[in-house]
């Protein structure tokens, strides 16, 4: 006679099943951080595609009209002399604090007509804001808070001729910290600078 051994189906011990959920719990750590930092990523991307299209628009623009387009509606930035004008004001669009519960807010909405003529088209919902300023040979440019960047204010107007300046700024994880890209035509390639309150 064969004995037969006895089969017994029997589920996770305790033990087992806590090693379970502390491995869980690590690989979620791990994972979690990396993941908020890829989805902020792909949120610059929108920046990044936006200020292209500025440069592309910008350029073309001059190559039409002679000039860079200013969409601040600073009408001394035209002028021959040297003064003040060139700084970003608060002409920001869309305006920095309007946005949803999902941190964005519709680009096209009462699009002011300077935006309009410059032709720059992104997606509707935008999460950052922009602003892009130009100027004639004789102004310099003030523009990123008490330092100016990008070494404009180092250029002497006689080398400086026709330039433009355009950023994007925006919160987007809403801790009132504001990342930055800036472009110009005095630079090569986008310039991201360290977050700005």
């Amino acid at each position: 006679m064969t004995a037969r051994r006895e089969t017994r189906s029997r589920g996770f011990t305790l033990v087992e099943l806590m090693v379970v959920v502390v491995i869980i719990g690590i690989l979620s750590a791990i994972a979690m951080p990396l993941y908020s930092r890829s989805r902020y990523r792909s949120f610059a991307l929108e920046a990044s595609e936006v200020l292209g299209r500025i440069m592309s628009a910008q350029e073309s623009y001059r190559a039409t009209f002679n000039t860079y387009a200013d969409t601040s509606s600073d009408h001394a930035l035209a002028g021959t002399s040297n003064g003040a004008s060139g700084a970003l004001g608060s002409n920001w669009w869309p305006a920095l604090a309007t946005r949803d519960a999902d941190g964005q807010v519709d680009f096209y909405a009462s699009l002011p007509g300077s935006w309009d003529q410059l032709g720059v088209r992104p997606r509707r919902r935008v999460r950052y804001s922009y602003q892009t300023i130009a100027g004639r040979p004789g102004v310099t440019p003030s523009v990123g808070g008490a330092v100016p960047t990008l070494g404009y204010a180092a250029l002497p107007a006689v080398q400086q001729g026709f330039w433009y300046y355009a950023v994007a700024q925006g919160d987007l994880d809403r801790d009132n910290l504001y990342s930055r890209f800036e472009v110009s035509n005095l630079t090569t390639g986008i310039r991201i600078t360290d977050e700005v309150e």
